[in-house]
């Protein structure tokens, strides 16, 4: 990413990133939590944290993570904290057609042009990804360069989605339906749109643009 004036954009001294549970963060910070607002028209990311991200987990379709910004004093002690994002993970399929051609003799014998699968692409969905107004477009220094908050978030979640591929579970993409707004960021964070083979599992986000970044290699065969 290219350094950019620092007068061109909001910049904060520090950030301290602290990523916990949902549970945790109630436990702990229930006040605090209650201060986070994704900004006008994005009231139903303000409830879903609040209302719905329990109900969430304890169904299966999906955790969420809450990410905090730290203060410390001079002697390292925390005096305060900012709740800044949270995104919400769930396991999840990336459907798509792998189809070849037929040679023509084969064609001729099973009456089909194609010889065509349905097969999967096994993911990890983002469902949920909201960051608080007061970091919206908020830059600080991070290793020699200024780097928005919410990519320092995308990054994070994209390592730890290595360190489960890694360590946990086996899986190949990340998954998300971006608002159109948001569409530039994920692009710009590695994210794609669905190649013309893949078909998206229908939901409530159908309607906005599905994306995915591969983790590993994907083999898709879509002959025309």
């Amino acid at each position: 990413m290219a350094k950019e004036n620092k007068k061109d954009y909001k910049h904060i001294a520090y950030f301290n990133p602290d990523v916990m549970s949902l549970e945790q963060s109630h436990q702990d910070f229930l006040t605090k939590m209650k201060l986070f607002n994704a900004g006008e028209g994005y009231e139903n990311f303000n409830e879903f944290m609040e209302e719905e991200a329990v109900e969430y987990k304890n169904a299966g379709d999906g955790v969420t993570y809450v990410v905090w910004n730290v203060m410390y004093d001079n002697d390292n002690n925390e005096i305060g904290r900012d709740v800044v994002s949270y995104y919400t993970l769930a396991a999840t399929a990336i459907p798509y057609e792998d189809r070849i051609r037929l040679d023509e003799e084969e064609a001729k014998a099973t009456g089909k042009e194609f010889d065509t699968e349905i097969c999967g692409i096994s993911a990890i969905e983002i469902k949920m990804f909201a960051v608080d107004e007061k970091y919206q477009d908020v830059f600080f220094e991070y290793d020699g360069e200024d780097l928005p908050i919410s990519a320092w978030i995308m990054r994070s979640i994209i390592d730890f989605a290595y360190s489960l591929l890694n360590e946990v579970i086996g899986f190949k993409a990340l998954f998300l339906h971006s608002l159109p707004e948001a569409e530039k960021f994920y692009n710009a964070n590695g994210f794609n749109a669905m190649e013309i083979n893949m078909q998206p599992l229908h939901c409530i986000d159908s309607e906005y643009r599905a994306m995915y970044l591969a983790l590993r290699e994907v083999h898709m065969n879509y002959d025309e």
